[in-house]
């Protein structure tokens, strides 16, 4: 009862983990998502140096707010993720095609494998957001539902289907997330100009090397649940 207990803690605060860094690269930051920043208390100590260092400097960002922050960070968000402003059309686009492809173009195979996974559990883009289903927001929004989906599998104490779970977890991050996101992630700090990107960006690189341990370590601590 105690592991299955510490197992739905760990599946809900990364559930909800992705779903916060979705929202953050889904679309620019608003008023109701700014006071929610201000609002947190960021971990001191999390166990990997760069996410500790991105918690810091968005804690640092959000107790200094000067000015009119809201245009800033919308400036910025076109900025780094559309390119605006920035010589050659270079940015951090956010679609895994770009990164995986070649010619650094959307709507390649990457957008094709994402959109068979989130058919296979019957998910689909919501016709009102216009970008391609490999986009960083989608692809971290669908780990959140497989943490959620563990997390149902948790509650009927299903372990075989919790171990399945955790492998297309694992299957997913490792062919959609750890082959991009590192370098998508080194170009948000290259072109951001404000700390809340570049802070973002560390949080975001310094949890996919948490994730790909923790999701290890749970796997096997699984299979032994099954086993037993």
């Amino acid at each position: 009862m105690e592991k299955l207990v510490e197992y739905s803690a760990i599946m809900e605060n990364r559930e909800n983990l992705y779903r916060f860094l979705g929202r953050l690269y889904k679309v620019e930051v608003d008023q109701a998502l700014l006071d929610q920043l201000e609002g947190l208390c960021f971990p001191v100590e999390c166990g990997e140096d760069e996410l500790a260092a991105g918690y810091r400097l968005l804690a640092g960002y959000c107790q200094q707010l000067t000015g009119d922050p809201l245009t800033d960070l919308a400036v910025d968000y076109a900025r780094v993720f559309l390119g605006a402003g920035i010589a050659g059309n270079e940015a951090a686009y956010p679609y895994e095609s770009v990164y995986t492809s070649p010619k650094r173009l959307i709507m390649q195979e990457a957008r094709d494998q994402v959109m068979a996974a989130y058919r296979a559990k019957g998910l689909s883009k919501l016709e009102t957001l216009d970008v391609p289903e490999d986009h960083i927001a989608l692809e971290l929004e669908f780990m959140a539902y497989l943490c959620q989906e563990t997390q149902q599998a948790l509650s009927r104490r299903d372990w075989p289907a919790v171990a399945t779970c955790l492998k297309e977890q694992r299957d997913f991050f490792v062919q959609h997330l750890l082959n991009w996101v590192p370098a998508f992630c080194a170009d948000i700090e290259k072109y951001g100009e404000t700390k809340f990107y570049k802070a973002v960006a560390k949080i975001t690189k310094g949890y996919l090397r948490l994730e790909r341990t923790l999701m290890e370590e749970l796997i096997e601590e699984i299979v032994v649940e099954v086993g037993a």
